[in-house]
């Protein structure tokens, strides 16, 4: 049985989790030991995602017509609440430690071990997870791969901080360095927001793909004399598209009927994952012109 891309990220985080445990408990590393229950609640919030995409896959209802897609987006969102929250905890941690007085306390080993397994756990993981979400357009699994991403920033922060302060001897370089990444985090959150608000908001689809649906509809051919009012959206994996194209006056109900099923059904090959409502209308009823865009 084929595993979903977000149990296979709860497993690893488990086990990643019950490593760094043994690290911890072998070295005595109070900041190793915090790693290991940060990898639980990653693998807590990874396990409502699922449940999220579970209910984003629920065929429509009376309830809901258009589907359940839109809980991706709702999930994706409050995720990147939750992670503007930490970087805002990070970024006032780093406040604080400006003004703090002598160098912070030195890594032992089994932190920096920790840290190194942590790093490239959380480096695999949202690789992992970031090349599903790309080939499955899923926000949720993207939002997922920027939380792993911003406890491998996280990471890289801690291990700056370590580097700077040993070669320039200021203890207030760790500080510095969490406020470098903290940027980098902040843009992560910014970009998963913006994208998860665009698909609530109902925004077009991306500017490649609505081309490659205009040069599609261009190139049908015959009876299909042209198009007009061209717009999508997104829910989930799913991409709605309207379309109004113009037949000859000449043609049957029937068959237009009939064409307009073809047109839907050629929409589907053009992109993944379409749901497409084609309009009829007679030529010269409309100011549509053979590859005419969207008005």
């Amino acid at each position: 049985m084929k595993l979903h891309p977000l149990t296979v990220a709860i497993l690893f985080t488990l086990v990643l989790g019950g490593v760094k445990l043994a690290i911890a408990l072998l070295s005595g590393s109070r900041a190793v030991l915090a790693s290991a229950a940060d990898s639980l609640s990653d693998a807590v919030v990874s396990g409502v995602n699922l449940l999220m995409v579970r209910q984003a896959a629920e065929p429509p209802d009376e309830g809901h017509p258009w589907g359940h897609g839109k809980a991706e987006a709702l999930a994706s969102l409050t995720q990147a609440v939750l992670l503007a929250a930490v970087v805002g905890g990070v970024v006032y941690s780093a406040v604080q430690g400006l003004g703090a007085t002598g160098a912070p306390p030195p890594a032992t080993g089994g932190a920096l071990i920790g840290m190194a397994v942590s790093m490239l756990g959380s480096f695999l993981i949202s690789a992992f997870l970031m090349r599903h979400a790309r080939l499955t357009g899923s926000l949720v699994l993207a939002a997922d791969a920027a939380h792993y991403r911003m406890d491998l920033l996280a990471g890289a922060a801690v291990v700056l901080g370590l580097v700077v302060t040993r070669l320039t001897g200021r203890s207030e370089a760790d500080a510095v360095a969490s406020l470098i990444v903290s940027v980098l985090m902040a843009k992560e959150v910014w970009s998963l927001g913006r994208e998860a608000v665009d698909e609530l908001m109902d925004r077009p689809l991306p500017d490649k793909e609505v081309e490659a649906l205009r040069a599609g509809l261009a190139g049908y051919g015959d009876p299909v004399r042209g198009f007009h009012d061209l717009r999508t959206r997104r829910s989930g994996p799913m991409r709605f598209v309207q379309v109004h194209v113009s037949l000859p006056p000449s043609i049957s109900f029937a068959a237009a009927h009939a064409e307009i099923h073809r047109v839907e059904d050629y929409l589907k090959t053009v992109l993944p994952n379409v749901d497409a409502m084609v309009h009829a209308d007679l030529d010269g009823d409309t100011e549509a012109s053979p590859g005419a865009p969207p008005r």
